[in-house]
């Protein structure tokens, strides 16, 4: 009884310490679950070309430079509608600061001279302008951050498609011979669900750049174009990516007439509509063999927990916990058989 006590003891020990460790790597650890997710799209592409004697290597920096490519391509077909618009505010400062002056002294005179809580000290001033600098410095340290995180992403990314024999061969190495085949068995399954996902992002990528697109070039927009396949390579980031995507169309919407403006935001209250409750359950809930409700339920968990980062990863963790939770539970329970009750004849 002491032992099972102790035994006990220690398993909790040992798991919050892997809970303890778990927060303090989240960035490592989604990082490196990214990068498998992307891995297993890349693996078969790999696998297939490496049969046709194209190396890995080479298979894995054409698929970067092609993305890459694609991605500037659109940012060179915003270029001009970015700077039109940066034209167009820098000539309509001046007005836009005559205007401001007006309405602060429009204000002051409906205070009268006894409104001091209208007055800004220069100790205010000052602690907004420290406040506001350093909240950028903090937003900028982001950005960087993000950016080495997308570059380790995509460095081990190509290292697991280059590598993914020798690393497979070590991990088995480290279990027991009996448990080497049935783990050897699931690669594949996990591949094939982990890589899903992505297609799964790019299935739903492709019907949101579509709808914004069409919907766009139905009211009369002229970058309805380029604002669909932005919209498309965006929303490969969940939530960030519609964000932009919508701030973008809305206001160059707006600078063509204003109601045209206006149905561009129904057009995005519409579109996220769809992609929340129709096509991301559906499309990529088929990918990965997901019920869609397991899906929605992923992404809001993996979102409120560890928020951008989380949604991101949600529906991979998801897939992959119900593939073992199938192989390894599931499958005992159906192999033991229906427990029938016996009952006893007096």
């Amino acid at each position: 009884m002491k032992d099972g006590n102790a035994r006990l003891v220690l398993y909790l020990v040992l798991a919050g310490l892997a809970i303890y460790v778990a927060i303090q790597l989240q960035t490592l650890i989604i990082c490196l679950i990214a990068a498998v997710t992307l891995a297993a799209a890349l693996a078969p592409l790999a696998e297939r070309l490496e049969q046709k004697k194209i190396p890995r290597v080479a298979t894995v920096l054409a698929v970067y430079g092609f993305v890459a490519v694609l991605y500037i391509c659109v940012g060179a077909g915003l270029v001009p509608v970015l700077k039109e618009q940066a034209i167009g505010l820098f000539d309509n400062t001046p007005g836009y600061v005559d205007w401001a002056i007006d309405q602060a002294h429009k204000l002051n005179d409906m205070g009268g001279p006894d409104l001091t809580h209208t007055k800004i000290a220069a100790a205010d001033i000052k602690q907004l302008t420290m406040s506001t600098a350093s909240k950028l410095v903090r937003f900028t340290g982001s950005i960087f951050g993000s950016l080495i995180n997308a570059l380790f992403i995509l460095f081990l990314t190509g290292y697991f498609v280059v590598a993914a024999k020798e690393i497979t061969s070590s991990l088995l190495a480290w279990l027991p011979s009996p448990h080497r085949e049935r783990w050897a068995a699931l690669i594949r399954p996990i591949e094939l669900r982990l890589g899903g996902y992505v297609k799964g992002q790019m299935l739903v990528s492709l019907a949101v750049g579509t709808i914004i697109g069409g919907g766009l070039a139905l009211i009369g927009n002229d970058k309805a174009l380029i604002l669909g396949v932005m919209a498309g390579l965006l929303n490969l980031v969940p939530f960030v990516g519609s964000m932009i995507t919508s701030v973008f169309a809305i206001i160059i919407s707006f600078m063509q007439a204003p109601w045209m403006g206006m149905a561009t935001i129904a057009l995005v209250v519409v579109e996220q509509f769809l992609e929340s409750n129709f096509i991301v359950p559906m499309l990529l809930g088929k990918q990965v063999d997901l019920h869609p409700l397991v899906v929605m339920l992923s992404v809001v968990i993996g979102g409120s927990l560890l928020g951008l980062s989380g949604a991101l990863i949600a529906v991979p963790v998801a897939t992959l916990t119900i593939l073992l939770a199938e192989e390894f539970y599931k499958k005992n329970l159906t192999a033991a058989g229906p427990s029938v009750p016996t009952s006893k004849n007096s």
